[in-house]
């Protein structure tokens, strides 16, 4: 499945971005139910991938997160659903770092990253892979990067 983007994207994926680039108050809400959420968050197969970065609810650290969805045919397609669901958690300036695609192929145990994003550009795809290394379900993958390719 190949998609590539179009205006329409571009300008939605322009658009979060600007209101990310506003920020939010990273407040804890009483009563909240907020739970962490994982740095690694990849489907099976070739699949789109945005590089996320966030700071913890309640502080200033900031942790950077690797996600890809299954059928995602555009980045913003993968990067607002998991915006939200930092959100939802009171995570607190949410910047999406980038993007590209991933292929990731659990009985090899292989992992590849490559490629950019029309819209919201090229991922430090070696910033990725050391994301993904940390996370020990990925402990005993080959994980390789290249800024090449689409």
């Amino acid at each position: 499945m190949t998609f590539t983007t179009n205006a329409e994207d571009q300008q939605k994926a322009a658009a979060l971005k600007a209101r990310l680039a506003e920020g939010s108050s990273g407040k804890v809400a009483e009563g909240s139910n907020i739970r962490s959420v994982p740095n690694v968050s990849i489907d099976e197969g070739k699949n789109k991938y945005v590089l996320v970065s966030a700071c913890l609810p309640g502080g200033k650290q900031r942790e950077n997160f690797v996600v890809s969805r299954r059928g995602a045919q555009y980045h913003r397609d993968t990067a607002e659903p998991f915006v939200e669901l930092l959100e939802k958690n009171s995570y607190s300036s949410i910047r999406i770092a980038g993007g590209g695609r991933i292929v990731l192929d659990n009985q090899k145990k292989t992992c590849s990253i490559y490629g950019h994003s029309y819209g919201f550009g090229l991922a430090d795809h070696a910033l990725s892979k050391a994301v993904i290394e940390a996370d020990s379900r990925y402990q005993d993958y080959d994980i390789t990067w290249s800024n090449e390719g689409y």
